[in-house]
């Protein structure tokens, strides 16, 4: 079977929360930090094997991913904040190369052999300035892979009301990226191509009384270039991209229960036909002083692109895609998380589990997309303060 590869999934799903500008925090705080800290997170992500009876040809081994990442934030003087971030990901299995009918015109997966190995580094910096009840950050970034390239750079800036019970925020963020697909005889892929992405959001985070606060806040982007998957044997999508969405996030702290709720929603929208409702729940319950449980329960669900096709086709001459991740489907994640803090160090640890289907989505679906994907993700790290 021919070796091909795609997009790292655990990039992909860190990825897009980034480049969608998703609110990251509800506010930043006052003044730079005082102190050093150290982070190290290592993580696994590994993905269930594809149902034989799914698997028109090919090994139904899918992905694999280690992911060791870094986090260093020091203060430069009294009003400047570095924040330094690193991660080295090495990722293995088989991909879907495409859809075809088999005899009952069922569609069913093409994977490749379990035979890839790649690498991914990322690092990026970013330098906060802290003012009078505000701040303003700027951000460079790099992710490197043996076929792909990605320069990126960002400004945020938050302002507090007069009161402190208000903050308005908004950011801008643009990628240059460079694409050169590793050739296979017999297979046509481009040579080297390239892409572009703007991105921006705003947002206002209000202080709704002592253990409540509340965010909501608009992102938007433009996306241009080489927008499909060159490791598809039939991937022909639009050269723009325009998307648009709304988020919402609560945060509720119950000093009776020793407890704190977050809320979070997100709605999105783009130009290519695709419609996604996010609702996640996370509670984090205090233990001790030091100890804190946060279970979590996340929905997705999401409609198809315009251009979607249960199975590829030589004989359609517009675009057209039977990658899973413009198909129909909804998908419910389940965790848990432990944290442990000391005034010095942070120990923590979590367990995620990721199942989609086409029967959660919140339309129905005629036709489930085989290529699917279930998994698992394990994280630990700590944290040290000096």
């Amino acid at each position: 079977m021919t070796k091909t590869k795609k997009c790292n999934p655990l990039a992909a799903l860190t990825t897009a929360a980034l480049a969608l500008p998703a609110i990251s925090h509800l506010a930043h705080a006052d003044t730079a930090p005082v102190k050093t800290e150290l982070g190290y997170r290592y993580s696994q992500y590994q993905e269930d094997d594809i149902d034989d009876n799914k698997i028109l040809i090919g090994s139904p081994q899918r992905y694999e991913v280690d992911n060791h990442a870094f986090r260093l934030v020091t203060p430069l003087n009294a009003q400047l904040g570095l924040t330094v971030d690193g991660s080295y990901e090495t990722m293995s299995g088989a991909s879907a190369y495409g859809v075809a009918a088999d005899a009952q015109g069922e569609p069913k997966m093409i994977m490749t052999g379990a035979s890839i190995d790649d690498k991914r580094t990322d690092v990026s910096a970013s330098v906060r300035h802290y003012r009078e009840a505000g701040s303003v950050a700027f951000a460079l970034g790099y992710s490197g892979e043996n076929d792909y390239t990605a320069f990126n750079g960002s400004i945020e800036a938050e302002q507090q009301s007069a009161d402190r019970l208000t903050t308005y925020s908004g950011g801008i963020g643009y990628s240059s990226d460079e694409l050169e697909p590793e050739q296979t005889p017999g297979i046509n892929r481009p040579t080297s191509e390239d892409k572009s992405a703007l991105n921006a959001f705003i947002a206002l985070t209000q202080v709704m009384n002592a253990g409540w606060q509340l965010q909501g806040g608009l992102f938007t982007g433009m996306h241009d270039g080489f927008l499909a998957d060159a490791y598809k044997a039939r991937d022909i999508r639009p050269d723009q991209r325009q998307l648009f969405g709304v988020m919402a996030r609560s945060r509720n702290f119950m000093p009776s229960l020793k407890a704190a709720l977050h809320t979070d929603y997100r709605y999105y929208n783009d130009d290519w036909g695709i419609q996604s409702h996010t609702l996640e729940f996370a509670w984090h319950q205090s233990l001790t002083q030091q100890l804190r449980l946060v279970p979590l329960l996340r929905y997705y669900s999401q409609s198809q692109a315009d251009f979607y096709v249960d199975s590829d086709s030589i004989n359609n001459s517009g675009y057209q895609s039977s990658d899973y991740r413009m198909s129909p489907f909804g998908a419910i994640t389940y965790g848990l998380g432990i944290v442990y803090e000391e005034a010095a160090y942070r120990l923590v640890a979590n367990v995620e589990r990721y199942d989609s289907d086409g029967d959660m989505a919140l339309e129905s679906v005629d036709q489930e997309n085989p290529a699917l994907v279930n998994y698992n993700l394990m994280s630990v790290g700590v944290d040290y303060r000096f």
